[in-house]
């Protein structure tokens, strides 16, 4: 497959990309220079106009991001101090929404400093971690979805008081666990139905390519592969990709915690979301059946109190 020589940018964070060279596109395949790098957006067009459908050009792709990530996690520091738990939620979505679109570059690598930031951030205040997971926007999305069991998972750590290095572990696992669906066809991913068995094949193989991609990034721990390539595993053998029933520690933690925060948020044509109290008895359900840990099952349903 030819590599795309420009790449669009979302509209919500064009103005972050003022050091860039931006192009719009003219005619078909053909790109022309929109703003030259180090000229503010607002110096191109009068104000209340609308921009063009902006791209960046692939070598600036890797600079820009790693510039952007590193304008958002001073944005989360902020939104922290700030103790506005709707801003806080914004920028994580955006920052790993922006992270996930590169996520064989290199990118994953600023995540570590994201999690150290909301670690210091809320250790005082970790029921802000509670509220977090429970704001709700109108989109939900693979990127909402892994922000918000990032948050319960981090969570559930400081209500049993973890140490920070496995804080740190679990929680960047739990950002980067479902990381294997950025590479899932999109009309699988978003199907508003339910899917084939041959669909549901392709979907199921999200773990071990999230493992692949987690690996290829040299600068995260290989321990934070174990919730991308287990969290769908069972206890009883029935899970995948490998059915294995000796599973990690962090790998059951974060398969109920998935699978709780999936019912609890993620809407479907065929499948209403469910309260937490709903949820957490179909999920004993499975517990009953030998598919979870009884021991994580109760200490979450603990920690949500």
């Amino acid at each position: 497959m030819a590599e795309v020589e420009y790449i669009k940018l979302r509209r919500s964070l064009l103005d972050l990309y003022q050091d860039f060279p931006l192009f719009c596109l003219a005619s078909q395949d053909n790109y022309v220079l929109y703003k030259p790098s180090g000229t503010p957006l607002d110096q191109i067009i009068k104000k209340g106009e609308l921009h063009p459908t902006l791209f960046i050009h692939q070598e600036d792709r890797i600079p820009s991001l790693q510039k952007i990530q590193g304008q958002f996690n001073d944005k989360l520091k902020d939104n922290i101090i700030g103790g506005e738990t709707t801003l806080i939620k914004d920028t994580l979505c955006n920052l790993v929404g922006e992270t996930l679109e590169e996520p064989r570059s290199g990118a994953l690598n600023a995540l570590p400093e994201t999690i150290d930031i909301m670690m210091h951030g809320v250790s005082g205040n970790p029921e802000v971690l509670n509220a977090l997971a429970t704001v709700a926007f109108t989109d939900y999305t693979t990127i909402m979805h892994s922000v918000n069991v990032m948050a319960l998972t981090m969570g559930f750590c400081y209500f049993y008081d973890y140490p920070d290095e496995d804080i740190r572990r679990l929680s960047l696992s739990a950002l980067l666990h479902d990381v294997g669906k950025t590479e899932i066809p999109p009309d699988i991913l978003k199907a508003e139905r339910k899917l084939s068995a041959q669909e549901f094949a392709v979907m199921r193989t999200h773990t071990t390519i999230g493992a692949d991609i987690i690996h290829s990034n040299d600068g995260i721990d290989t321990d934070v592969v174990r919730g991308a390539m287990e969290h769908h595993e069972k206890l009883d053998g029935s899970g995948y990709p490998n059915k294995i029933k000796d599973i990690s520690e962090d790998g059951q933690l974060l398969g109920i915690i998935d699978c709780y925060e999936a019912l609890t948020n993620e809407e479907r044509l065929y499948r209403r979301a469910k309260s937490p109290f709903d949820t957490l008895g179909l999920l004993k359900d499975d517990l009953l059946a030998g598919k979870f840990s009884k021991i994580f099952f109760a200490k979450f349903c603990t920690s949500l109190l």
